[in-house]
């Protein structure tokens, strides 16, 4: 018979039966080499290690690509082995050879060492793309450089036309003409995988169209969310041309053969998962729940779950849901945010992760990200991460906003990507801004799999559209963070069409992902003639009209490893017994452990309570134990004694969950002070600690831990210790000081004047515009955080007021200043302060807020009065009550507030790791165009302004952003302390 793998065909002679079955089991092993053979020229490239990204691989990968001449990179040495290094057409040796010892003599004929010149203008001028280019193929041998030379020849070609319709933003000589678009094969034939891995398609147009995200259920069938209607389609009464779709391969061919409609007139849906029987779908401005009650896959129920999503801009909405390993459902949302009232408790955010009970009974908001978002994820230990636009696409969020005392700025989530450059393999990438790197990151999975490479074990996915790429990040332990160091790629083409918008292990332990198929990836800002080479409009949804947007295209593909067996259908886990449940939490793809756990909670296993019990018990560092202890605790049936066995493993990662999953009461506190976790060596575990400490009612134990924690050098020493720490003393108020006498007059304001101001108290206007001076100042029954009155300020139309107390102050002599504080309808901030002074309590920024204690510690050093302010700068209502001024002795915690230093600020705008301001604004032709250039801002905006702006971002949009409908910036006082605050202001000043 004749056998072909890819383009090569073998004769196979009929021959006794075993000696048949030898010969087919060598040919299948060399399938996949016959398959690598044909195509593209391999190289692989070995770095230096513990060096920063290989711009020298990044450079020729780029350039060489669209001539299908494809790189590997690897620095680690660990990772190369004979049989790896043989599946190279050449390799590039830009290390000392003795890091790499699995390179042998058989290896010299294709080794490459390229002589890089100091910079990329020396590499053009010595045409050393092309030399290299040459070399490679001279390395790679004649026969291989003619299969490579027929494989260019046979494939379909590439068509391409001027079109005015492609902005130029990058300012290139001329405009990248626009590439009609591809067939499947002619699109997988110039997209790269590893060597040591192939592609597969799954699903394609025109059984699908416009993937944006999928989600597996119990039976392994791929349910697929169709958004046709973005980004324009915004449906009012949510009624649109998209559905959730099933996918299914029937006949274990590897590809879907059924599709079936679950829900269609769906609009503009961007996520879903499974919980509760049914489906839950993000379709801001509502999350919807849909269930099929019949059995014939069709939803016949729809309800809303949760609404208040933003829908002002359709790439900035409610976005990856997920399962949580706690029985939550978590996801992403990017600056359209969220307000709305859950569980009977108003919420105000955006930008960053969240998570919500599955019923819709109750929403906390999690970690605060830095710009537009659009990815959520777990590790293997549950850990949370997420990723944003504009060179951050990848955070770790080390302690939730939910347990953050109110007022209080703190650091919820970290920046860790070390490497802000992708690595496309074609220079026809276009961008708006953050050129070369990652302006719509999308995704951040993390991989676990039997059937995938080990070196990408623990590994995070993020999908970068723009750069037609999958990228993998590096993620590793980082004291009681993480950092994410450069992977490379996953996946990378040169079809300017393919746009990967969202990755994931899939239950068959390939990883899989969504082909957008779009020309046109960028949203918004509006091209135009200054910016883009052509004026366009802005339409619904807050993205250019643009006739190229593609409506109906769409691939999904598996990614699969060549040594992986290929089951030819994923076990279902429907209908399964409790047994064989628990037995799945051991499984060693995430999807299919969070599956059998939902199971397990929604049908209410309690059958399988001893089984689980048992996992936790005689755990050896199985990860289904962790699962098994979330099942329980989802089932309510974690006892104490498995408590106690899961806070003393020896596996760290089954700790950190026991902590998380604590009862925030004194019965849970007195079981977390019955481990040793307080003291825990692993650094995330601690940190799960402290962050439960801080959720704990206060109790004199905890807050003698909470002092003698803060002034532990191991915690001092780490970034995400410190700041729970800090927190964790301040929600129990563990700072040992004593104050003395109140020098303000009539605290309480229960004392009223004629003029209807508290006696003692006076108003002060600082600005006299119409907003300033038609503010209304009055003492108010009723309203009052404690006792019968409190003192209210109104302004409609946004002011800038305080009413004032002058009082004596000693000389050199340490304060506290604090007071509560409420507002209402309120765009601005309301604090405390002191007039003359940089002296200034938390700010209270937040839309709608319940009363908060505000404070500051400040020397009074040659001051001798103090004209302390009730401040209010905005719009709304503001409450305020039971103010204090008192000397303090003692360890008040606090740093003195010094003159903002002007590296310091250039260093926070460069560099600080949530909220960098070069990620949304350009500075001497670097950063991202998101907001305002910031070169000149000093001659353009007054001081007030500059601070206006940062801690009010939507109070005054600037010129040319008024479109945007919000500001993607948060209020920085949120998330910068007072001396960074200061420090920040300072650098701005000098940009003149």
């Amino acid at each position: 018979r004749s056998i072909t793998f890819g383009d090569r065909s073998c004769l196979v002679v009929k021959h006794p039966l075993p000696r048949m079955k030898l010969l087919l089991s060598a040919l299948v092993a060399l399938s996949s080499v016959a398959a690598h053979a044909a195509g593209p020229i391999r190289v692989l490239y070995l770095g230096k290690e513990g060096t920063p990204a290989p711009k020298h691989c990044a450079l020729l990968m780029q350039e060489l690509g669209r001539d299908a001449i494809w790189f590997d990179y690897t620095s680690d040495s660990q990772v190369v082995t004979r049989e790896w290094v043989g599946k190279f057409d050449a390799v590039v040796l830009d290390a000392p050879e003795g890091d790499f010892s699995a390179l042998g003599a058989t290896d010299a004929e294709r080794l490459v060492k390229p002589e890089f010149g100091p910079d990329e203008k020396s590499w053009a001028e010595a045409d050393f793309i092309k030399a290299i280019r040459e070399k490679l193929l001279t390395s790679a041998g004649g026969v291989r450089r003619a299969e490579w030379e027929g494989f260019l020849a046979d494939r379909q070609p590439e068509k391409r036309e001027p079109n005015q319709n492609v902005a130029n933003y990058e300012n290139r000589p001329q405009p990248v003409s626009f590439q009609e678009p591809m067939s499947v094969q002619a699109s997988m034939q110039r997209t790269q995988v590893p060597v040591d891995m192939h592609l597969e398609l799954f699903a394609s147009e025109p059984d699908i169209a416009k993937p944006i995200a999928f989600a597996w259920d119990e039976r392994g069938r791929l349910w697929v969310a169709e958004t046709r209607d973005y980004p324009h389609g915004v449906s009012p009464d949510g009624i649109g041309n998209d559905d959730i779709k099933i996918c299914e391969d029937t006949d274990g061919d590897g590809k879907a053969d059924k599709f079936t409609i679950f829900a269609d007139h769906l609009n503009l849906p961007t996520s879903l998962t499974f919980a509760n029987g049914g489906v839950i779908v993000s379709q801001p401005p509502n999350l919807i729940f849909l269930k099929d009650t019949d059995g014939d896959d069709k939803a016949d129920v729809r309800q809303n779950l949760i609404e208040g999503w933003g829908v002002s801009d359709t790439h900035a909405q409610a976005s990856n849901l997920h399962y949580g390993f706690d029985n939550w459902i978590y996801g992403c949302v990017g600056y359209s945010g969220f307000k709305g009232t859950v569980g009977g408790k108003l919420e105000d955010f955006r930008m960053g992760t969240y998570r919500f009970k599955p019923d819709g009974s109750r929403l906390e908001f999690l970690h605060q990200f830095s710009n537009n978002a659009w990815a959520q994820s777990f590790n293997s230990a549950g850990d949370d991460f997420g990723g944003t636009a504009n060179n951050a696409p990848i955070f770790y969020g080390g302690i939730p906003q939910s347990v953050v005392p109110a007022g209080m700025r703190a650091m919820t989530a970290k920046k860790i990507n070390v490497e802000d450059k992708a690595h496309p393999i074609t220079p026809n990438y276009r961008q708006v801004d953050v050129f070369g790197g990652y302006t719509a990151a999308a995704g951040s999975a993390f991989v676990a799999s039997s059937k995938l490479p080990p070196r990408l074990q623990g590994k995070a996915l993020v999908c970068e559209p723009t750069m037609k790429l999958i990228s993998v990040m590096d993620v590793q332990p980082d004291g009681a963070g993480y950092v994410a160091k450069d992977g490379f790629n996953l996946v990378a083409s040169t079809d300017e069409w393919m746009s990967p918008v969202c990755a994931e292990v899939g239950p068959d332990g390939a990883v899989w992902f969504a082909d957008w198929q779009n020309f046109i990836i960028q949203h918004n800002p509006t091209p135009s003639v200054g910016r883009g080479g052509y004026d366009a409009q802005t339409g619904a949804g807050g993205a250019h009209e643009n006739p190229l947007r593609d409506h109906s295209r769409g691939r999904i593909y598996r990614v699969v490893w060549d040594k992986a067996p290929q089951p030819a259908k994923v076990a279902s886990l429907a209908g399964a017994s409790a047994p064989e449940l628990v037995k799945a939490l051991a499984s060693d793809t995430q999807v299919t452990r969070l599956t059998a756990q939902r199971l397990l909670v929604d049908g209410r296993k309690t059958d399988a309570v001893a089984l689980l019990k048992e996992a936790i018990h005689v755990n050896d560092g199985n990860i289904a134990a962790i699962h098994a202890l979330w099942a329980l605790q989802g089932l309510g049936q974690l006892d104490d004694a498995t408590l106690k066995a899961a806070l003393a493993a020896k596996d760290s990662v089954l700790r950190r969950n026991a902590v998380r999953s604590l009862s925030a009461d004194q019965h849970g506190s007195e079981l977390f002070f019955s481990a040793g976790v307080i003291l825990d060596p692993d650094p995330v575990t601690r940190l799960a600690a402290l962050v439960k400490l801080t959720e704990f009612p206060t109790t004199p134990e905890i807050k003698t831990a909470a002092v003698r924690l803060a002034a532990e050098p191991t915690i001092q020493n780490d970034e995400w210790l410190k700041e729970a720490a800090r927190m964790l003393v301040r929600k129990h108020k563990a700072i040992e000081y004593v104050e003395g006498p109140n020098l303000l007059p009539n605290p309480s304001f229960e004392l009223v004047g004629a003029d209807g101001l508290p006696e003692g108290w006076k108003r002060r206007d600082n600005k006299q515009d119409e907003g300033s001076t038609q503010a209304e100042w009055k003492v108010v029954k009723g309203l009052a955080h404690d006792g019968a009155k409190s003192v209210r300020c109104i302004t409609r139309n946004g002011g800038d007021n305080s009413l004032y107390a002058d009082v004596p102050l000693k000389p050199h002599t340490r304060y506290r200043l604090s007071g509560w504080v409420k507002v209402h309808a309120f765009r601005g901030k309301a604090s405390l302060s002191v007039s003359g002074t940089k002296i200034e309590s938390e700010r209270i920024v937040d839309r709608e807020a319940d009363w908060s204690e505000v404070e500051t510690f400040f020397n009074s050093d040659e001051q001798t009065t103090a004209s302390v302010n009730l401040l209010h700068v905005a719009k709304g209502d503001s409450l305020y009550d039971e103010v204090k001024l008192c000397e303090v002795t003692g360890n008040t915690g606090e740093e003195k507030l010094m003159a903002g230093d002007v590296k310091r600020g250039e260093e926070i705008f460069l560099k600080h790791p949530a909220v960098a301001c070069v990620l949304c604004h350009m500075l001497r032709g670097q950063g991202s165009a998101v907001g305002p250039a910031m070169d000149g801002i000093a001659s353009r905006a007054t001081p007030e302004y500059i601070k206006e702006s940062l801690l009010e971002p939507n109070k005054v949009l600037a010129k040319g952003f008024e479109n945007i409908g919000a500001s993607p910036m948060p209020p920085m006082g949120l998330i910068l302390k007072p001396q960074e605050l200061e420090d920040i202001q300072a650098f701005l000043q000098t940009l003149k």
